[in-house]
């Protein structure tokens, strides 16, 4: 067979993101060429279920590669759910789940030479353990760093946990032999990523690949962290989202290390405890307020971001006035807003108490707002401080060098491209809801 040329397009998270980075050295490995470029001969398509309008987005792409000519793998998320929606869409001649991920190279190969559609969609069965898929070379400046999958919260609203099966955890010694090749390859921050990073452990013996005792430590996040921030030419470890009643004293505590990002991002979906009750999410609003007050007392400055969900089946006016003023106590730095999207396989899917398109998009409407208003009150605090970015690769659409800062506020300024890769200080001068612009420090 002739090389095949191959290209990826990813929907979702930054788990997501891991994978795919995954799937292009295997496929590099198993001697298919990635040009980075169309035309492609198959493209890959690493879905996302979360909601109704990501899944459309994915179907889209598929009937667009399909147009271009190429033949479609469709893996991730939503082909592990929902596999009948994607197998008689234009081009797919394969589609394959989460695990197994190591195999998609190979079902690629048989699949294009026999010319026949192959369905391969394992179900999660019990006993799972963590699939290792190492990454050489992130593709981002900021490098995820996968330490965990599935969840086992199932939340009344959420597909992911079906789609990602039950939590499995990456054994420690292989999390710090990555990290350690990550800093090596002179990478100056590491995300460490998940479905549920906060159930880390919890399915894991307490002891090391020898056998040995991890120094009478729990095997959970904290500690994962405590020794990630032990190796040398670490500059920043950044924890990615947690749920709200992740956040332990013992994690709290961890955000005193130096190398640990003074960002957290903590989905707090609603204001109500009604709500939150008929979610199934696991805390309250007083719970949560707690959470963000201990937090701040150990890092003042920290960014917190969050996840609002509006419209949930049964949310009266009071239960989103209760919303927007958590909103507001929380003081979150960035807000990522949702509109309740039903998934069909959870239990909020049947809820009665519909909320009306146009009231969700009023709804939705007046969180944006409110959230954009909560960061510029943010980032105007910034105005003349000294502050730590890290340049990225690509440059903004102005031209300028773009970075991040550790309590994750974008960064614009001018510079030349040596530079990205780098951490360096710059100085803000104008904020935006945005982010911040800012001039380097020499």
């Amino acid at each position: 067979m002739a090389e095949t040329r191959i290209g990826f397009k990813t929907f979702g998270c930054k788990l997501n993101q891991y994978d795919t980075d995954f799937l292009k050295q295997a496929f590099h490995d198993a001697g298919f060429s990635a040009p980075g470029r169309g035309p492609f001969d198959l493209v890959v398509v690493n879905t996302c279920a979360v909601t109704a309008r990501s899944a459309a987005k994915c179907r889209q792409a598929i009937r667009q590669a399909a147009r271009s000519g190429a033949k479609v793998l469709v893996t991730g998320c939503y082909s592990q759910v929902a596999q009948d929606e994607l197998k008689d869409l234009p081009g797919v001649i394969a589609i394959t789940g989460v695990p197994d991920r190591e195999s998609l190279a190979e079902i690629a190969r048989t699949a294009l030479s026999t010319g026949e559609t192959v369905v391969d969609v394992r179900p999660y069965s019990s006993g799972e353990v963590f699939q290792e898929t190492p990454v050489r070379e992130p593709s981002l400046t900021r490098a995820f760093l996968k330490i965990q999958e599935g969840c086992d919260d199932y939340c009344t609203y959420c597909i992911v946990p079906y789609a990602r099966g039950p939590s499995r955890s990456r054994p420690l010694d292989s999390i710090i032999e990555e990290a350690r090749d990550l800093v090596v390859k002179g990478y100056k921050e590491i995300v460490l990523t998940g479905t549920h990073i906060g159930l880390y452990g919890k399915d894991l013996s307490k002891q090391d690949s020898t056998g040995q005792n991890l120094d009478g430590d729990d095997l959970d996040l904290p500690a994962v962290v405590r020794r990630l921030t032990g190796i040398d030419g670490l500059l920043r470890l950044r924890i990615s989202s947690l749920e709200p009643h992740d956040v332990t004293p013992e994690l709290v505590h961890c955000l005193r290390f130096p190398q640990v990002c003074n960002h957290l991002h903590l989905p707090v979906q609603s204001g109500s405890d009604r709500v939150l009750g008929m979610m199934g999410r696991r805390y309250d609003v007083a719970t949560f307020l707690d959470i963000v007050s201990q937090v701040r007392r150990v890092a003042p400055d920290i960014g917190l971001s969050a996840d609002v969900i509006v419209g949930f089946p049964g949310e009266t006016e009071e239960d989103f006035e209760s919303t927007l003023d958590v909103i507001r106590k929380a003081k979150f730095s960035r807000l990522h807003v949702f509109k309740f999207s039903p998934r069909p396989g959870t239990l909020a899917f049947g809820f009665p108490g519909k909320v009306s398109g146009k009231e969700m998009e009023r709804r939705s409407k007046a969180v944006i707002a409110l959230g954009k208003e909560l960061s510029l009150d943010f980032h105007r605090k910034l105005i003349g401080r000294e502050v730590e970015a890290l340049v990225e690769d690509d440059r903004a659409r102005d031209g300028r060098l773009q970075g991040v800062t550790r309590n994750y506020v974008r960064t614009w300024f001018d510079g030349h491209d040596e530079l990205k890769g780098q951490v360096i200080v710059v100085r803000a001068y104008q904020a935006s809801p945005e982010g911040l612009l800012c001039e380097p420090v020499i």
